[in-house]
């Protein structure tokens, strides 16, 4: 697939980054080799939310995955995800990795509550 890479307004990046969640899911995908399952993140997700991945939490956090953040980040090309198979692929997030790995400038990111 042609890269059609084009640097991401600043506007987008914390648009993307303005959930938590959508930051661990970031996160996650950039120190596990840039793939994970949905199953994985969601228990990655409902892990923080508990301190603890319980069923129901791991649902509501997969429904949060697929049906908010993980088409949200699809739709800014920053992963590649495969709704039959439920893989994530992390694709290119170099306007948004020093927000995740900088710790003086994520706390630039207006957080959500």
């Amino acid at each position: 697939m042609p890269s059609r890479r084009t640097l991401m307004e600043t506007h987008e990046a914390f648009a993307i980054l303005a959930d938590t969640d959508r930051q661990h899911v970031l996160t996650e995908l950039l120190e596990n080799d840039g793939r994970a399952t949905v199953g994985a993140l969601a228990d990655q997700l409902a892990a923080r939310q508990q301190n603890r991945a319980a069923e129901l939490e791991r649902e509501h956090a997969k429904l949060r995955l697929v049906h908010d953040h993980l088409p949200r980040l699809a739709a800014h090309d920053v992963i590649e995800y495969d709704r039959e198979n439920g893989v994530v692929v992390l694709e290119d997030v170099a306007d948004l990795e020093p927000y995740l790995t900088d710790p003086t400038r994520r706390r630039t990111i207006p957080l959500d509550p």
